[in-house]
């Protein structure tokens, strides 16, 4: 296995724990909204929640069984780290769009909220602004990677 593939299992990990940490952040956002609102509808805000949440979740779900799969003894070494480049690659390649957009209108609807800066909701959405944009740059950078990683030539 090379430097960069080694690399590239690396960045990917960070990646998917970044997106679930930005997925949870949002989620928390909206959470902690309605606590501070008495009679609240959280049915009101799952849509919202969900798709902002759930392209952060999935790539990070897919990122984790591209891992896991690249891992596994089954198949030719060779063949198998060829596999999970090309995972690796679609993988970061679909989800990044979703992730930005999802992401970003969600996060633009907590901040329509009108919350107040010292309150928890308000600390949860100025973190988000920081988790947000770690997980896009890091998937970025993880697209990078992977589409600059040739295979080991040995298996």
């Amino acid at each position: 296995m090379t430097a960069r593939a080694r690399r590239l299992i690396r960045l990917s990990v960070f990646d998917a724990v970044l997106a679930v940490a930005a997925a949870a952040n949002l989620t928390l956002i909206y959470l902690l909204y309605l606590a501070g609102q008495p009679g609240s509808n959280v049915a009101g805000f799952v849509p919202i929640m969900a798709i902002g949440a759930l392209p952060f979740l999935i790539t990070a779900g897919l990122l984790a069984w591209a891992l896991v799969s690249a891992g596994s003894p089954v198949g030719d070494g060779q063949r198998s780290q060829q596999q999970a480049i090309g995972r690796v690659r679609m993988i970061t390649g679909f989800g990044l769009p979703f992730m930005i957009l999802g992401g970003l209108w969600s996060g633009l609807a907590a901040a329509l909220l009108g919350l107040e800066q010292d309150s928890a909701a308000g600390f949860a959405l100025t973190l988000y602004q920081f988790t947000f944009l770690a997980a896009v740059f890091v998937d970025t950078v993880t697209l990078v990677v992977a589409l600059r990683t040739r295979p080991s030539a040995q298996a």
